[in-house]
């Protein structure tokens, strides 16, 4: 209570934050209508990564960095209230809402804002706390941004000792950035603010109250105490100017228009695609490893008989060859909801909610050099690969049979059950189903009815996948003219050791088929 009243006090003195009034604890009272369907939406929607009870500890979260939040630790990043004490309902909803960047939090923008209300409800009784929070100082219109605030603003970043951590120039480079530990001791990365990734939001008064509040559970602290108001705002400018304009949103939702015209172009250079606006959607990354954010350009077109779609991203190298167990190349996927209503959560689908996959990988569908291109006249031992005697040649070495005549036992993503490993199945572009994590099932031979390639230039990729309209397979995605379909997208970055679930990914858009 003391720290509340001083900062009431510092800040009333100056008449910046004007009245501010304690109550006294009141207790938190949860409204059951709104638990009981928020404990639906829950369990549908983010149970995989919060796990059933709220602990951080979902179906999904050995795949996420940063880890899941355990919600009922009491530990909130992202609120309006005072250290120690429960977020308000608005702070959950408008994390729900917006998504939080350089996470893995995604916008649930799509959910309806009642399902928003009610899961922030069934959330704070998860964390149990007992009292309400008190009301929080309100921070005023703050003043346009000018050379003299940043100046302010670089002095009062020295003063307060913030580049131990977010380095001089906000690029999270401090001295003490590569020690820091969140409140369970795993390793968490100092905020590079230059990328433009702001948690809660980058405008003026979210990262102010990101200053006053801190951010639980991390070692970022509140500074409530200890700020003197312009120094706020100076820090406030100084930080969002280090982003250059940049404030990267979380994937929301939005329409994908797939026009028509006469024939689809099926490939990735087709001057037809110039035509076509993109829809531009920012992706999370599952792994964040301190990477740059991707975007990803889609653009849709159809024949009334054909339907296509080009992927453009940015990707400074291309990585096409697996030669050793340390590197792997880039892919891209569309993932469509088999049910045109009800999709499951974005992640792969549910036993009981089927997703439809095309997949793309820049090393199948080509000739690879292999590795005795790669190291001629390389030792090959003598193990049994063909089930035979290995036939030792006088000069040289026998060639390393194919895939399809070794044994499974030896191709080891084939014996993990990789099924783009799989000899005979594996294909440039690939028609797979989903229902869940680890379940990727590709269809037989007559249903790979999708069709496409691949072309990097000038630090950019472009991949192109086509299919008829309409599909005969039981587990293919239905698109047809005049209807609406929940679409997500996927990119590998092979340089950055994106494999299996490390990726970046969308969360469900929608196609619109004209």
């Amino acid at each position: 209570m003391v720290l509340k009243f001083f900062v009431a006090a510092i800040f009333m003195s100056i008449g910046f934050f004007g009245s501010y009034a304690s109550v006294g604890a009141a207790k938190l009272k949860l409204v059951p209508q709104l638990v009981s369907r928020g404990t639906i939406v829950y369990a549908r929607e983010c149970a995989v990564c919060h796990g059933p009870s709220g602990k951080g500890d979902g179906e999904g979260a050995y795949l996420l960095f940063p880890r899941p939040r355990d919600l009922t630790s009491k530990m909130f990043k992202i609120r309006t209230t005072f250290p120690g004490e429960p977020p308000n309902r608005s702070d959950i909803v408008r994390t729900l809402t917006l998504g939080l960047p350089g996470s893995t939090m995604p916008s649930f923008v799509s959910l309806g804002e009642s399902d928003r209300r009610a899961v922030a409800e069934y959330v704070l009784s998860l964390a149990g706390f007992e009292d309400a929070a008190e009301e929080f100082v309100k921070l005023p219109k703050f003043p346009p941004v000018s050379k003299e605030w940043i100046a302010k603003g670089k002095a009062a970043f020295k003063k307060y000792e913030c580049a131990k951590c977010h380095g001089e120039k906000g690029k999270g480079d401090g001295p003490s950035a590569f020690s820091l530990k969140d409140y369970k001791g795993r390793p968490i990365r100092a905020r590079d603010y230059t990328r433009g990734v702001f948690k809660g939001g980058g405008d003026i008064r979210s990262i102010a109250t990101r200053i006053l509040t801190g951010m639980e559970g991390t070692p970022m602290p509140s500074y409530s105490d200890t700020v003197e108001p312009n120094d706020l705002i100076a820090l406030a400018h100084f930080v969002r100017q280090s982003s250059k304009g940049r404030d990267f949103w979380q994937p929301g939702t939005g329409v994908i228009p797939a026009r028509r015209i006469q024939n689809v172009p099926t490939s990735p250079n087709d001057v037809r695609w110039t035509r076509v606006v993109p829809t531009v959607i920012p992706m999370m990354q599952l792994f964040n490893d301190g990477r740059p954010s991707l975007e990803v350009e889609v653009r849709a077109i159809h024949s009334e008989r054909e339907i296509s779609f080009r992927l453009e991203w940015a990707d400074a190298t291309p990585d096409r060859k697996t030669l050793t167990g340390e590197s792997f190349v880039d892919a891209a996927a569309v993932q469509f909801s088999i049910r045109e209503k009800d999709p499951p959560l974005f992640v792969m689908g549910a036993p009981d909610n089927l997703v439809n996959i095309w997949y793309w990988n820049a090393t199948l569908g080509r000739k690879p050099a292999g590795l005795e291109a790669k190291y001629p006249g390389m030792v090959v031992d003598d193990y049994p690969f063909t089930g035979v005697a290995y036939q030792q040649r006088q000069i040289g070495h026998q060639r390393i049979p194919s895939a399809r005549m070794t044994k499974r036992l030896f191709i080891a993503a084939w014996a993990a059950g990789n099924p783009t490993t799989t000899p005979g199945r594996a294909r440039a572009i690939m028609d797979i189903n989903a229902a869940g994590f680890g379940t990727l099932d590709p269809q037989g031979p007559e249903g790979q009815n999708v069709v496409g390639s691949g072309r990097w230039e000038k630090g950019r990729w472009r991949v192109v996948f086509t299919r008829t309209l309409r599909s005969a397979e039981e587990n293919d995605a239905k698109l047809l003219p005049g209807t609406v379909h929940p679409i997500a997208f996927a990119v590998w970055d092979g340089s950055h050791h994106d494999r299996d679930g490390q990726k970046s990914v969308t969360t469900w858009y929608k196609l619109r088929i004209e």
